[in-house]
C-alpha cells in the first residue's frame, strides 16, 4: 500500500481525479514523482479543504499540499519538501542537489515565483480558474479572492477581453521570465542540462517553476504568451525537458 496520501486542491467535487490547480501542490507531486514514492492523490474543492479536510487534520487553517504518512499530516509545500529529503534523500539522489547552497537556491526560487513572477500570472488564472469550478467553488473563489464582490471579478474578466490589455499583462509576465532565460543561456552555452540548480536531473527549484506553468497555463494564452515565446526561448526547452521527464502526470493538467 502507498505510504503517501497527498490532498491536492480540484475544481470540481463530481470529479476528485480532475485537474490539480494548485501551483503548491504540483511542487509536492513531482517531489514525490522525484523519490519514486507510490501515492494515493485525494482531490479536494475549496469548500471541501475548509470543511472535510479541516475536520480530518483537526486543523481550521489547513491548506493543500497536504500529506498523510501514518495517520500524520504535514501541510505546506516547503515543509513537505523538507520532510521527504529528510526520509529519501541521499547526496546522489536530493531535492537540494545535496547541499545547503542547493536547499538556499530552491527556497529563493521559490519566494521569486511566489511574489515578483506570480503577481503577473494571478490576475490571469483569476480569469480563467473559474471554468474549471463547480458552483461552490467558484463562489468560494469569489468571496475569498473579491471580498464576494460579483462585479470587480467581472471588471477583471472584461479587462482582459480587451486584446491590448491581455498583450499587457503577458508582456508583463513574460519580463520576469527573462531572468531565468538568462540563466539558462549561461547553462547552454557551456552545455550542461537546462536545470536551474544544474546536475543531471531537475530538483525542487524547477518544481517551484513548474507549479506556477500548472496554474497559470488555465488561461489558453498564456502558455504561447509566456512560457513559450521567442523572447524566452530556452525557457520553452526548460519547460519541455520537464514535461518529459517522467516526472509529470500529463493527464492531470487536461
Amino acid at each position: 500500500m502507498p505510504k503517501y496520501t497527498l490532498y491536492q486542491l480540484v475544481g470540481d467535487a463530481s470529479n476528485p481525479d480532475g485537474r490539480v490547480i494548485s501551483p503548491h501542490v504540483w511542487k509536492t507531486k513531482l517531489d514525490l514523482a522525484f523519490f519514486k514514492q507510490e501515492v494515493i492523490n485525494s482531490g479536494k474543492t475549496f469548500p471541501q479543504i475548509r470543511g472535510e479536510l479541516s475536520e480530518l487534520t483537526k486543523n481550521p487553517a489547513v491548506t493543500v499540499p497536504t500529506i498523510e504518512v501514518d495517520g500524520e499530516f504535514t501541510t505546506d509545500s516547503w515543509k513537505i519538501a523538507e520532510y521527504l529529503e529528510a526520509e529519501h534523500g541521499t547526496p546522489e539522489r536530493s531535492l537540494f542537489g545535496g547541499t545547503e547552497a542547493g536547499k538556499n537556491f530552491a527556497k529563493f526560487i521559490e519566494i521569486w515565483s511566489n511574489t515578483t513572477f506570480a503577481n503577473e500570472l494571478r490576475p490571469l488564472v483569476g480569469v480563467a480558474i473559474t471554468s474549471h469550478f463547480d458552483p461552490s467553488s467558484k463562489a468560494y473563489f469569489i468571496k475569498s479572492k473579491f471580498q464576494g464582490d460579483i462585479k470587480k471579478y467581472s471588471s477583471l474578466v472584461d479587462k482582459f477581453q480587451d486584446p491590448e490589455e491581455l498583450e499587457k499583462q503577458l508582456a508583463l509576465a513574460r519580463s520576469r521570465l527573462s531572468v531565468v532565460n538568462d540563466l539558462l543561456k549561461v547553462k547552454k552555452s557551456k552545455n550542461g542540462p537546462l536545470w536551474l540548480l544544474g546536475g543531471s536531473e531537475p530538483s525542487h527549484a524547477d518544481f517551484c517553476l513548474f507549479g506556477w506553468y500548472t496554474s497559470s497555463s488555465l488561461h489558453p494564452a498564456v502558455e504561447k504568451g509566456v512560457w513559450r515565446h521567442e523572447e524566452v526561448a530556452l525557457v520553452g526547452e526548460w519547460l519541455d525537458g520537464l514535461l518529459d521527464s517522467g516526472l509529470v502526470d500529463k493527464d492531470q493538467l487536461k
